[in-house]
């Protein structure tokens, strides 16, 4: 009889143990089903893969028009090790993660690092210090939110909704998303595999401010202007950032674009 006793009771221990594992393991992502993916348009009805990273271009204004149209962002979709949507993660701790500046200039870390957005180096005009370009909502009952890249409000996730925060320049070759201090892999479709994309925004500001040089950070100058009007027709390493529509090749629709943010910096034409 004691021995059956014991049987019962290790048994019913290691249900125990079973039992207060499932909560935790619900509340932690996992790397392999959840995603990000590129998305435009409304969220109801969605444009996906390509059709929507087109739009993924920004200002360091963050003023509109042209800088991240058509509610630019990403979906991301958290999921637990089974399958299970992870609801109610704060806003605050899912991002596209940046390290603020480079290397020469002092900083470090897991962010993106080609990404200029510091108030350090960037003074006149001042510019934010940004790190984590946050989720618009927490996470609802499917595990889903967005980051919408200029900003959004709370009671509207993934519509475009100014910030005079969202202000970054230059570019990196990948824009890492975390979620609780898990990076997640990019999705080009919501059907499509994990690692089928890579977060990449373009930028109007293309050119400066990496160096250890005030203020010559975050704003679009007639070196940027002039840089893709000397791009058009020509197809080397750099014409894939001068091509900001995403078209395949830069264009004087690329050139028109960038025409109207020269000038634009942290306080032009928009302060905030």
């Amino acid at each position: 009889m004691r021995s059956r006793w014991k049987a019962v009771l290790v048994a019913g221990a290691a249900l125990a143990l079973m039992v207060a594992a499932v909560p935790v393991m619900a509340g932690i992502p996992d790397i392999t089903n959840s995603f990000y993916v590129p998305q435009s348009g409304t969220v109801a009805s969605p444009a996906e893969g390509t059709l929507a990273s087109r739009f993924f271009r920004m200002c360091p204004n963050n003023d509109g028009g042209a800088s991240l149209p058509n509610n630019a962002r990403i979906k991301v979709v958290v999921r637990d090790v089974n399958n299970n949507p992870i609801p109610n993660v704060a806003a605050a701790d899912i991002c596209v993660l940046f390290n603020g500046g480079t290397a020469a200039q002092g900083f470090s870390g897991t962010g993106a690092d080609s990404v200029i957005s510091n108030a350090t180096w960037n003074t006149a005009p001042l510019c934010p210090d940004l790190r984590c370009v946050a989720a618009d909502a927490a996470t609802d009952a499917t595990g889903t939110t967005y980051i919408t890249f200029g900003g959004s409000d709370v009671s509207t996730p993934g519509v475009y909704v100014r910030s005079g925060n969202r202000k970054w320049g230059h570019y990196d070759t990948a824009l890492p998303v975390y979620v609780l201090g898990f990076q997640l892999s990019g999705r080009l479709t919501s059907v499509s595999a994990n690692g089928t994309y890579s977060l990449r925004i373009k930028s109007f500001d293309w050119t400066g401010g990496l160096g250890a040089v005030a203020n010559v950070g975050e704003a679009v100058t007639s070196v940027d202007v002039n840089g893709v009007n000397n791009g058009v027709g020509v197809n080397n390493v750099i014409s894939y950032w001068k091509d900001l529509d995403h078209s395949g090749a830069v264009t004087s629709t690329d050139v028109n674009s960038i025409n109207a943010h020269i000038t634009h910096d942290c306080d032009t034409p928009n302060n905030p």
